[in-house]
């Protein structure tokens, strides 16, 4: 089946005002668009088509862009005016499709045949969250948190509102598993506790993990590793000293490793230069996900909103401030923060954040910026020589 609609390429290329690098802004329309979420594989056939959203002629869409020609796919068929589709963009590789949420109903769309089914109704007094596909290709996992609409004005993507309070009113938290060649579905795990960030291993099928959502600072225990056939959950990396703050969990692209960031309160036993000490210490660490190899290295932390990936421990991109910057692990401690490219964006609205990702390769970051106006998305490639990188000022 041919996509609903077909639009001609957008992309464009610019030199980076303050690092020089080459940058290809990929859509450039008078809607928002919006990549993968940092955690989640957008790309498929190959590599060479990468999944987004976007808002174009009053509806929310489900899209493909074929990267190196730069047209644009529409995958799904919202109506103008009608309700916004929810969808992680997240492929699972076995059955090449990906997973939406529209007017309560999840759906799975074919990427190669646009053949969409229903795959399970969500409950009434519950959010859903997510629908990922596990490692091996045969489930979908999801979050459902209870509805607190009627009693907490919230609105997390603007500015967090009513964050704080969901965290405090601990609602009733699930996370389910749904069988794709049946579409039977088993409660795995469930507390009055708010969950959240549910990620299954791109390898391993059996494991994912979540976290206990809430200020960094306050919740019990950040990241959990389940085991959905056992339902057991586990701590991963535990709060070693008081004030530390672990989060930004995500999987390695072995499916083996968790990297994660941790903001610590200043140690002056640390050696780190001055311009480090001026700056909350961070650690930017990973572990197998049964806790073994554990290594972590203090990076710079810029303040301010903050999300990082990488694909190994090797190099890790990150959004905070106006930049894309780049840390890159010397074997002891991470050089930089080096400026890859200006994102130029604002965090006014969740979804618009960067959220730099990097391609699986290591060689590309794909990003989000609201700099034209509209959110957009970009691509670069990270240069080889690391050291020709601007440093980034710190004040």
């Amino acid at each position: 089946m041919k996509p609903y609609a077909i639009y001609p390429s957008e992309k464009k290329s610019f030199n980076d005002r303050a690092s020089g690098v080459k940058v290809w802004q990929l859509t450039d329309y008078k809607g928002h668009s919006e990549h993968s979420y940092f955690t989640d594989d957008g790309w498929y056939d190959n590599d060479t088509r990468m999944l987004f959203v976007s808002d174009r002629e009053n509806a929310r869409n489900l899209f493909s862009i074929e990267i190196s020609s730069g047209e644009i796919s529409r995958l799904t068929d919202m109506k103008p005016g009608s309700q916004s589709l929810k969808c992680p963009m997240h492929v699972n590789h076995l059955l090449n499709e990906a997973y939406y949420n529209y007017n309560g109903c999840v759906y799975a769309v074919n990427l190669s045949t646009l053949e969409t089914r229903p795959i399970y109704i969500v409950p009434k007094g519950f959010n859903f969250g997510g629908a990922r596909p596990t490692g091996d290709g045969k489930y979908v996992v999801a979050g459902l948190s209870q509805d607190l609409s009627a009693s907490i004005k919230a609105n997390l993507s603007a500015g967090y509102i009513g964050f704080r309070e969901i965290f405090a009113a601990k609602p009733d938290c699930r996370i389910i598993r749904i069988k794709l060649d049946d579409n039977s579905v088993e409660t795995v795990w469930q507390e009055n506790c708010w969950v959240g960030h549910v990620n299954p291993s791109p390898v391993i099928g059996n494991l994912i993990t979540f976290c206990h959502e809430g200020p960094w600072e306050l919740v019990d225990h950040r990241i959990w590793l389940l085991d959905l056939d056992t339902g057991k959950a586990v701590k991963f990396r535990e709060r070693r000293v008081d004030k530390e703050m672990i989060g930004h969990e995500y999987w390695f692209t072995d499916g083996q490793h968790i990297g994660y960031q941790v903001h610590k309160p200043e140690d002056p036993s640390l050696q780190m230069d001055e311009s480090a000490r001026k700056n909350q210490i961070s650690f930017f660490g990973f572990a197998r996900y049964d806790g073994t190899g554990e290594k972590e290295a203090p990076a710079v932390r810029v303040p301010g909103p903050d999300h990082v990936h990488s694909v190994d421990f090797n190099f890790v991109v990150s959004d905070t401030g106006k930049t894309i910057k780049g840390y890159k692990y010397n074997g002891k401690t991470f050089d930089g923060p080096r400026i890859i490219t200006m994102h130029d964006g604002s965090f006014d609205w969740g979804a618009h954040h960067p959220h730099p990702g990097i391609t699986r390769d290591g060689k590309n970051v794909v990003y989000n910026s609201t700099a034209s106006g509209y959110c957009n998305i970009y691509m670069t490639a990270i240069p080889q020589d690391f050291a020709s990188l601007p440093l980034l000022e710190i004040k």
